[in-house]
Formats: C-alpha cells, structure tokens, sequence
C-alpha cells in the first residue's frame, strides 16, 4: 500500500499525513504548489512516478463565502480537480478517496438527517461547484469513495471551531449563531475513517455523534477548557441569529448527516462530538 494524500497544508489532509505517520502506512504528499488538482498531466506525472496505490483527495476551495466571487476558481479545485483525479485513478489502476460535504444538501426544509441517497440541492457557490465535482468524479471513476462530512475542525486550519479557543481566550464577549444546526468532525476521527474506506466504494457520511449549533459548541468547549485550568478571558456567550451575521453565501439551517450507513459498516457509531471535543482541547492547550 502507498497512499498520495492531496492537499497535506489543509486541515484533513494535516491530520491524515500525522496519522499515517503514527501508523507508519506509506504515503507520500502533495500540496496546490507541487501537484495542483487542476492540472491534469501534473497529475498523471506524479502517480506514474510515485506509484500510489491509494489518492486521498483532501484539497478544496473551501472559502464558502470567497467562492460567490471567486466562481471559477472554485469550479476548477471543486469539480475539474475532482474530474482530472478521477481519471487518473481509472487510467492507473489506483483506489481513490474523495472528501466532500453536507453542503450538497440545502438543509431549508429537512428536519431529519441525511442520507446517502438523498436528493441533494446544493445552494451557493461553493456548495454547486462540491456537487458537480462528486458528479463529474463518479462519471470518470464509478468506483471511487465519496465521504461527505460536516463542521470539519482540528488543530490546524481556519474555522469556528479551530478558532475558538483563541477566542475564549482573547475576548470577554463571543456570539455564536444558534439556529443552524449540524453535527462536527474532528479531522482526527475523520482521517481514522478514510484509512478504513480505502478499499470501498460509493457514498459514506461521516461526522460525530450528536447534533448541535455553533452556539453549544462554544458553551462545551468552555466548559471544557475551564476544567483543564486554561485561563479564559471570555465571560459571557451570546445566542444570536445566523440572519445577525450576513454573508455573501447562503448557510444551510439543518445539515445533520446520517451516518447509519457507515455505522453499518463497522457495526460501531462515530465517537461523541463530547468526546472528540474534549481530546480536541487538550491537544490545542500543550
């Protein structure tokens, strides 16, 4: 086995390099610099040189807000990368792992989470372009793994989550939207479940046991901060509405994945967002 993680700088693909590491499973890495999704004979020089048995595409566009100007630059990294991977998986033989998001969803009307097989409506820019990425991926490479996950967070990268403690620490005042609501993922658990999916293909959801809004995100890891003795300067949290934050794209209210089918699968639900959460805080405090 040799795995080619794209997109290491990001937040999973971090992750995933570190675990792979741990377990010292080969793998080489790439970044937009060396081998960017868009440049399909870049692609296709680095699988016939390093021989990968596995792809792991962890790069995106992943500005939702940024994609609404930056439209094409989006389709490009989001859907042709998507495409130029796939090929290159079909034409070389190679098992590939594709990272996607609850954002296919429009999570306007549903109350119930969502399954694999669900119609998806994606709404906005970023979220159009993941689509037709997954679309023009499973056109190229029927065989290929799609994960969708949701409220991605670890100890690198840019979000509300990663970027909270910072925060608590920083400021005595934080409002937290509290009318969307989701389940998290630590990047951790996430990358633990692809090494499990590499030989397996079609559509998997996967994210944290529980569902829950940014606004209770913020009271949990306080409270968890608070019982390692970090020192907090934030005294007090604010429930506000998502409407109280205007942006250029449009967030989902309810994009709560199911992930029965992957609990199927290795007959064990996600670890508790709780769980996770409190492993999260304690790697970021050392």
């Amino acid at each position: 086995m040799k795995i080619w993680i794209l997109g290491v700088r990001g937040l999973l693909g971090s992750s995933l390099q570190w675990l792979c590491e741990k377990q010292r499973i080969p793998f080489f890495a790439t970044g937009k610099e060396e081998a960017p999704v868009t440049c399909l004979e870049t692609l296709k020089r680095y699988a016939e040189e390093n021989k990968p048995t596995h792809i792991v595409n962890c790069a995106a566009f992943t500005d939702v807000d940024g994609a609404e100007k930056l439209v094409e630059e989006a389709y490009a990294v989001n859907a042709l990368g998507a495409e130029n991977l796939g090929r290159v998986a079909r034409e070389c033989g190679i098992k590939l792992v594709h990272i996607s998001t609850d954002y296919v969803f429009s999570g306007c009307e549903s109350t119930s989470p969502f399954l694999e097989t669900d119609r998806c409506q994606p709404i906005g820019v970023y979220a159009q372009s993941k689509w037709e990425g997954e679309l023009r991926l499973l056109e190229e490479f029927s065989q290929a793994c799609i994960v969708r996950t949701s409220w991605l967070f670890g100890l690198k990268g840019k979000n509300f989550i990663s970027g909270l403690l910072s925060r608590l620490r920083g400021v005595e005042l934080i409002k937290a939207v509290d009318d969307q609501i989701g389940r998290a993922t630590y990047c951790r658990d996430l990358s633990e479940v692809i090494l499990a999916l590499l030989c397996h293909s079609g559509i998997f959801h996967f994210a944290n046991e529980g569902e829950l809004t940014r606004y209770q995100i913020a009271l949990d890891m306080r409270q968890f901060a608070s019982e390692r003795g970090i020192e907090l300067a934030c005294k007090e949290i604010v429930p506000v509405k998502g409407a109280d934050f205007p942006s250029p794209a449009v967030r989902p209210i309810y994009s709560v994945l199911s992930t029965k089918k992957i609990e199927s699968l290795f007959g064990k639900k996600p670890r508790s967002w709780s769980a996770a959460l409190q492993e999260f805080v304690g790697n970021a405090a050392e």
